[in-house]
């Protein structure tokens, strides 16, 4: 294991096998690492949701889209603040990625493509997963991957991690330093390193340090603990993406340790279920119409409440008369978790009381009650909130506390048109690319969530860079 490389690609998940698969079919000689016991990344729990425009699905569902469509779409979602350039790279070649994909015998779900799927919708149908998320791109990668690996082209070490970047007297990075689970170490060189071993959502520590929150939810990739990113900045690299941090509207943890992780997820989506009860924040006040039609709008609104948490409010007629607050968990499985004491649940026969079970003032919760069913009555309500069904009058009532949460990583190394790794003088660091969520959400969809804009790009950046953009050495030159 002492040869040299042409590309060492640290990271076998979304980037990086796509990575290893196309730089072998250049002849290259790979080397793969990941601190995992296995391939695939966070592709294991991903949503494997993705975008693209022009890709040969559409055209035979006759719909009309574009790259410039998608950009356009993407810079409306984000209100400006995604990286053009960079998300621009992305989108102009995403429909050739989900093509490959499709070819290897990816299927995408049968009404695909769609607008949206829980965030801000695009203006034409171009998002597409398949029925098994993310694990049915998985499965699709894993055949080429391991046909490079059997070719000889591919060599795959797991439970080895990468622990430093080699750098000659320029900075140029020559190889990697890496350690496996049973404690030894080796030195590789390569003509190119690629960084594409994900976030760092289950460093708790590192997680606050970059967002300002901490990390609420237990539901990450245990191996996306920020290697990629402190290896890029410590060879000189940079990031971006810090004032971009954004979370989902809010689910129900099973307990109130941090992490914790989710019992349940609350239609909060007005297009698929309109709300009866009311939210509330620490104060005990509402902070935003239950009805508010855009996702971007309620996301962007939690991030301001206190701890990223409200409490849903309502009484026993709602629990009874109202559609199902949870998909999978109906109003007597409410009712008894409340009765039981358990976390997140509250039930009491008065407001007061109520208050003081989920830790709200009881004169600003009453209060903020009494103006919501004054308004209901008159039909105007302070917030604007169109649907008002009832009041809450009836007890007992109850209260479920939610919490806003992330599962991606907002800063990333920053890159050039190109995916080397730059300095903060926009220089880049030779030898040295970036793929994935190493190179951070905020890049690719700015303060918002831009659907498939994660997936996408990772499978098409690895794509890219195996393709065509990493330049290969001497023992990829003389194959060819």
């Amino acid at each position: 294991m002492s040869q040299d490389w042409d590309v060492i690609i640290i990271g076998a998940g979304t980037a990086g096998m796509p990575a290893a698969i196309f730089a072998a079919e250049r002849n290259a000689k790979v080397l793969v690492l990941d601190a995992a016991p296995e391939v695939g990344g966070t592709l294991h729990l991903s949503s494997g949701q993705m975008s693209a425009a022009g890709t040969r699905l559409q055209k035979e569902k006759g719909i009309e889209d574009t790259p410039e469509m998608h950009i356009e779409d993407i810079m409306r979602i984000s209100k400006n603040t995604a990286d053009r350039d960079i998300a621009g790279l992305a989108v102009d070649n995403a429909a050739e990625t989900l093509d490959w994909l499709e070819a290897i015998n990816f299927k995408p779900l049968p009404d695909h493509p769609v607008k949206g799927q829980a965030h801000e919708p695009y203006s034409v149908l171009r998002y597409v997963w398949g029925a098994d998320l993310g694990k049915s791109i998985l499965a699709v990668l894993k055949p080429p991957f391991e046909e490079a690996i059997a070719s000889g082209k591919v060599t795959l070490k797991l439970n080895t991690r990468v622990t430093a970047l080699t750098q000659d007297d320029n900075g140029s990075v020559t190889g990697v330093a890496a350690q496996s689970d049973s404690g030894a170490s080796e030195s590789y060189s390569a003509t190119s390193v690629v960084i594409a071993a994900g976030g760092y959502v289950a460093n708790g520590a590192m997680y606050k340090e970059l967002s300002g929150h901490p990390a609420y939810g237990d539901h990450s990739y245990p191996y996306c603990t920020g290697d990629g990113l402190n290896l890029g900045l410590t060879a000189g690299g940079t990031a971006w993406g810090h004032e971009n941090y954004l979370t989902s509207f809010g689910v129900v943890m099973q307990s109130y340790d941090v992490p914790a992780k989710v019992r349940c997820r609350q239609i909060h989506w007005p297009e698929r279920r309109m709300p009866w009860e009311i939210y509330v924040n620490a104060h005990g006040e509402r902070f935003i119409r239950e009805d508010e039609p855009s996702v971007d709008v309620r996301e962007h609104t939690i991030q301001e409440q206190p701890e990223l948490r409200h409490w849903i409010v309502f009484d026993s007629t709602t629990l009874k008369e109202a559609p199902q607050l949870f998909a999978d968990f109906g109003p007597d499985d409410i009712k008894a978790a409340a009765e039981k004491g358990e976390p997140m649940f509250y039930v009491a026969d008065t407001i007061a009381a109520l208050a003081e079970k989920a830790g709200l003032p009881a004169d600003a919760l009453t209060e903020t009650i009494n103006t919501f069913n004054t308004g209901q009555a008159s039909g105007q309500d302070a917030l604007g909130r169109q649907n008002m069904p009832r009041p809450i009058t009836d007890g007992p009532f109850y209260a479920i506390r939610s919490q806003a949460f992330s599962v991606s990583s907002t800063v990333g190394l920053k890159v050039n048109t190109d995916l080397q790794v730059i300095r903060e003088d926009g220089t880049p660091i030779a030898g040295l690319y970036g793929a994935g969520e190493a190179l951070g959400q905020g890049a690719m969809m700015g303060s918002s969530f831009c659907g498939g804009m994660l997936v996408t790009p990772a499978l098409t950046f690895g794509r890219m860079l195996g393709q065509r953009l990493l330049p290969l050495g001497a023992t990829a030159q003389a194959a060819e």
